[in-house]
């Protein structure tokens, strides 16, 4: 496991999500070598996340269980790979963008740290197609930092965090409601986001579908830049006679 984690750090930022993952439960690894890798596939939970070249990943991919998964890989050999053994792939290509310190800022209006009670309003704008997301927010709400904006009583405004590793913070959900735009909400709560990240000491970080132009055009305004990009998609492992 420590030299799939230093494997891992050599990118410590685009492979944010898949360092967080080795500190997780009933997580499957897989590597080409135990002393030196140059591909790993890590498994929890049905979603698969893979990093490292092409060849080995593919001969890696034989030791996986076949059925339906999710992926993730933020590299192109990844992807590659991936398109060689997994079949069915419905993919949805991201951008991974990073803030620098020196484009933080204070929140210049009331954000305050969300409850648990918020996740299923949460979940029914940022739910993932037909799946209940609830359960992970709550989580996410729990280990935070979670932030939102109420007015009248009403949340109009949030954002959470997906991971946060030692050297990154994986931001995520942002949302204001339409009728609440323009007033400025989704920069304060980012920035409260930033002000935690800079007492932990690490870069915040988002991963953003290509094909999302709106939350896109926001994370440039804010201050963030691309770092690479990556690949979200489903698809189904096949069994040797299929």
């Amino acid at each position: 496991m420590k030299s799939v984690r230093k494997f891992l750090r050599k990118d410590p930022l685009r492979n944010a999500y898949q360092i967080s993952m080795l500190r997780e439960e009933e997580v499957e690894v897989f590597a080409d070598d135990k002393d030196e890798p140059k591909g790993v596939i890590l498994i929890r939970e049905g979603t698969i996340s893979m990093k490292g070249d092409k060849g080995i990943l593919v001969d890696l991919f034989d030791e996986v269980e076949p059925g339906e998964y999710r992926f993730h890989s933020i590299d192109a050999e990844a992807f590659e790979a991936a398109k060689v053994c997994v079949r069915d792939i419905d993919d949805r290509p991201t951008w991974m963008l990073k803030r620098e310190r020196d484009k933080f800022g204070e929140p210049k209006m009331d954000v305050v740290t969300l409850e648990e009670d918020e996740a299923h309003e949460i979940n029914e704008y940022w739910g993932l197609g037909e799946s209940d997301s609830t359960e992970y927010i709550k989580r996410r709400i729990r280990e935070g930092p979670a932030y939102g904006i109420y007015q009248n009583g009403e949340l109009v405004a949030w954002s959470l965090t997906h991971r946060v590793t030692e050297y990154a913070m994986m931001l995520g959900f942002l949302h204001v409601k339409e009728e609440w735009r323009r007033k400025g909400f989704a920069k304060a709560i980012t920035e409260a986001l930033c002000q935690d990240a800079i007492e932990l000491d690490v870069t915040p970080v988002v991963d953003i579908f290509k094909d999302n132009g709106e939350s896109l055009e926001l994370a440039y305004a804010l201050g963030f830049e691309k770092i690479g990009e990556g690949h979200w998609f489903s698809g189904r492992i096949p069994s040797e006679n299929n």
